[in-house]
């Protein structure tokens, strides 16, 4: 059995970075608005596409393509703030509106992709395929730089929301949304920012999936489910239980699939993750992180 831990422990390091990419930015918006964001998955499609555009098609260096589709996707996310949530999230029915209403973009998201870039099967080629050996297992360099990549941007997200003004300003309109108006706080900048963060961190997270699996304009679906179960497992509104959560399903998924079979993963993690509901429904990280 500890022959397999190193690959094991490889595996959890790829796929908890890609997860906690991805589970960022929606338990940024759900401690913001108390919503559950359903284009989120194809928002990481979209920013994957956007990355195999401008790297394949346009020619440019990954990280520059990366840079730009990031910045692009932060646009598209404050553009879907502006125009499906806000005229919606003010309504005294806002919250289950807005969820409708980002279930039916995500629809439309996965359309308009197929229309786009067509149902052909993409791929990201990574911006090295140089290995290095740990106890006899060829490891990737990209899974190092997507482990820190995912702790990076998460960790400095979680100072950022902890010690400064736009997360004081976060915060406040979690708690209280009329209090913070009170205080001066604009609740409109700060679910624009908010969305447009989310959007941002989710294209990172597509980098990690897009250049471990294909692309396909049906794929968001996957990672969404997979977001909403490290959101509940790792604990609701916490960053650090995003972490926590992401690292927690990937070794789960990864010791499943190596040592019973992959057709048992799934299995394992929704047990899991009945049993932590049942036993701790708050979550393996309490809010406040």
């Amino acid at each position: 059995m500890l022959d397999g831990l190193v690959p094991v422990l490889v595996s959890t390091l790829l796929l908890g970075s890609m997860y906690s990419l991805l589970t960022a930015g929606m338990s940024l918006i759900w401690s913001t608005l108390q919503v559950f964001n359903y284009a989120h998955g194809a928002m990481l499609i979209i920013g994957g596409y956007l990355i195999w555009t401008l790297s394949s098609t346009a020619g440019l260096p990954l990280p520059l393509a990366v840079l730009l589709a990031t910045v692009a996707m932060a646009g598209l996310g404050a553009l879907v703030e502006l125009v499906v949530v806000r005229p919606l999230a003010s309504r005294p029915d806002g919250t289950l509106m807005v969820m409708v209403a980002t279930l039916a973009l995500a629809g439309l998201a996965e359309g308009a992709v197929q229309l786009i870039w067509g149902p052909e099967n993409k791929q990201v080629q990574p911006v090295t395929t140089a290995t290095f050996d740990i106890a006899g297992v060829a490891v990737r360099w990209t899974t190092v730089l997507a482990f820190l990549l995912a702790v990076g941007l998460v960790g400095g997200l979680m100072l950022v929301v902890n010690r400064t003004e736009w997360g004081a300003s976060i915060r406040a309109v979690a708690q209280n949304r009329d209090m913070a108006m009170l205080l001066g706080i604009k609740p409109g900048r700060v679910y624009l920012s908010v969305f447009a963060a989310s959007a941002a961190l989710a294209t990172v997270g597509a980098l990690v999936f897009a250049t471990t699996t294909t692309l396909t304009p049906a794929k968001g679906s996957g990672p969404l489910l997979i977001a909403f179960v490290v959101l509940v497992f790792g604990g609701t509104a916490s960053l650090m239980g995003t972490l926590v959560g992401a690292y927690a399903i990937g070794f789960i998924e990864a010791s499943t699939s190596y040592w019973i079979g992959l057709q048992w993963s799934p299995v394992a993690v929704f047990v899991l993750l009945v049993v932590v509901m049942l036993v701790r429904p708050e979550g393996l990280v309490r809010r406040g992180s």
